[in-house]
C-alpha cells in the first residue's frame, strides 16, 4: 500500500506547481535533486510513496524512463503514481514503457523492460572478452564484440563498477556480423537476454551510466 508521501526528483521551484495536483495535497513532500537519484530510489523502495514527481526533461530522458518503468514493474509499488511536471506547470501521469506481460526479446524492440542507452565508451566483459556496452536493462543488454556471438549461445557478462563488479548470465537472443566503415575490424553486434541477474544493481547501473540527451 502506498504511503502519504510525495517524492519530487528535481528543483525545489517545482513544488508550487506540484502542490496544485489534487493527489499531492495533504501528503509529506520529500525533495531530491537529480544528482541524488540513487538516494531517492532508496526512499521510493523503502517508503512506497503515493506519488513520484519528475520534471519533464528528466521524465523524458533515459534515466527518467528507466525509473518510471522500474516503479511500474515492482508489485510493491503498485499504488505509486509517477507524475511529470511540464513546462506549463501542469502535472500529468506518466505512462511508462514497461509492459508487465512477457514478450520475446527481438530486433524489433519488443522487450519486457525498456533498454537504456549507455554513454559512449563503457566496456564490459562477455565470456572474458572486452566488448562495448550499447544499451542495458534489468533483463538484457546490447553489446558489440570483436569475437563471434551466436544466437542461443550461453554467455557471462561482467559490468565494471567502483565497488564490486555486476555479474549476469544469459544467452544471445540475436546477433549479426558487421563491418564498420573506415577500415575498422569486423565485429559482432548482439542482444543478450539475462536468465540469472540481480535486477537492482543493473537498474542502478542504468541510472548512473545512461547517455544524457545532447541538450542536457
Amino acid at each position: 500500500m502506498a504511503s502519504g508521501i510525495t517524492i519530487l526528483i528535481g528543483p525545489q521551484e517545482l513544488t508550487a506547481s506540484l502542490s496544485r495536483h489534487p493527489g499531492v495535497q495533504g501528503t509529506e513532500l520529500l525533495i531530491f535533486p537529480e544528482a541524488r537519484v540513487p538516494e531517492a530510489v532508496e526512499h521510493i523502495i523503502r517508503h512506497r510513496p503515493g506519488i513520484v514527481a519528475l520534471p519533464q526533461e528528466f521524465a523524458q530522458n533515459p534515466r527518467g524512463v528507466a525509473l518510471a518503468s522500474r516503479i511500474a514493474a515492482d508489485p510493491r509499488l503498485a499504488g505509486t503514481q509517477v507524475l511529470m511536471i511540464g513546462h506549463d506547470g501542469m502535472a500529468v501521469a506518466v505512462s511508462p514503457e514497461h509492459k508487465p506481460a512477457s514478450h520475446p526479446l527481438d530486433m524489433a524492440g519488443t522487450r519486457r523492460a525498456p533498454r537504456v542507452r549507455m554513454r559512449p565508451g563503457i566496456t564490459v566483459q562477455v565470456d572474458g572478452v572486452t566488448a562495448v556496452l550499447v544499451d542495458l536493462s534489468t533483463m538484457g543488454a546490447q553489446v558489440v564484440s570483436p569475437t563471434v556471438l551466436k544466437p542461443t549461445q550461453r554467455v557471462r557478462l561482467i559490468l565494471p563498477t567502483d565497488t564490486d563488479a555486476i555479474r549476469a548470465i544469459g544467452k544471445v537472443a540475436w546477433a549479426f556480423f558487421e563491418i564498420p566503415k573506415g577500415g575498422f575490424q569486423p565485429q559482432y553486434r548482439a542482444g543478450l537476454e539475462f536468465s540469472g541477474a540481480d535486477p537492482e544493481p543493473l537498474f542502478r547501473f542504468c541510472l548512473a551510466e545512461a547517455d544524457e540527451p545532447p541538450d542536457r
